[in-house]
């Protein structure tokens, strides 16, 4: 796992080098996870380019979320929009914007956003977009998936993603915490201030449930999975319906040897 530093964008990383149970490693330049790219320059783009073979895009935004803010286009690179979540549920996204103390109070606990993002009426968005990625031809390779804030939605998917390619939930369970690197000290004081401004516990605990990845978070999503489907490689095989030889395919393309000593 490799941090991008990007000018304009924040929370980038090349899942590359993650290493599977059986031993093998994710390769580098295949899956990268991060945020919205409305503001991207040049330099960006050319790193992005160069250094990382960009040629795919999925934009896990709603529509309304993307027109908001669009992805700057970038040539040679192909741009697909995939919402996880229906229109309809724009507003329950914590990602958005809070534009008042009010919105906030009036977000969803973020264990029922998690598992509301593998229900019923979003399970079949994630089925599609876990397949899309996965089905990529080698010449549509790096990826990028994003959402917003690059948290949430972007999590569940690269956990999804990385479970299915045989990494061990420990690893999972830390790429995704990864993504709180450097904001535990905002998100502590984001705490107090609402303690001490709002008095209230309720409020201070969303501000800074609003700003750091919780494990208990993502968690929620794979047990309402487990719930449904008994394990999530139940859900793999029953929602993906990849055949043995296509798994096979696909961990070939993903995955190599390991090379010894790599972590």
């Amino acid at each position: 796992m490799e941090p991008i530093d990007l000018r304009h964008a924040g929370n980038y990383r090349d899942l590359g080098g993650v290493k599977t149970e059986d031993g093998r490693v994710l390769k580098k330049g295949m899956l990268i996870r991060g945020t919205e790219l409305s503001r991207i320059n040049d330099k960006d783009i050319s790193l992005l380019r160069k250094r990382y073979g960009l040629r795919t895009i999925i934009d896990l935004r709603t529509k309304k979320e993307a027109a908001e803010k669009p992805d700057i286009q970038i040539d040679g690179v192909s741009y697909y929009l995939m919402p996880v979540f229906d229109e309809a549920v724009l507003g329950i996204s914590h990602e958005k914007k809070v534009h008042s103390i009010k919105s906030l109070l009036c977000l969803p606990d973020m264990t029922m956003l998690y598992r509301q993002m593998v229900s019923s009426e979003n399970l079949s968005n994630i089925s599609n977009i876990l397949k899309k990625i996965l089905l990529l031809p080698n010449d549509s390779f790096s990826v990028i998936f994003h959402c917003s804030a690059g948290k949430d939605r972007t999590g569940v998917l690269a956990a999804l993603l990385l479970l299915f390619l045989g990494v061990d939930r420990n690893i999972v369970l830390s790429d995704y915490l990864y993504t709180n690197r450097g904001k535990h000290l905002k998100a502590y004081l984001a705490y107090v201030a609402g303690l001490i401004f709002q008095r209230s516990r309720i409020f201070a605990r969303k501000l800074k449930g609003y700003l750091l990845a919780e494990q208990e978070y993502i968690q929620a999503s794979l047990s309402a999975l487990e719930e449904s489907y008994g394990s999530v490689e139940n859900y793999f095989s029953q929602e993906l319906k990849f055949s043995e030889k296509e798994i096979l395919s696909i961990k070939d393309k993903f995955l190599e040897a390991s090379v010894s000593g790599q972590i």
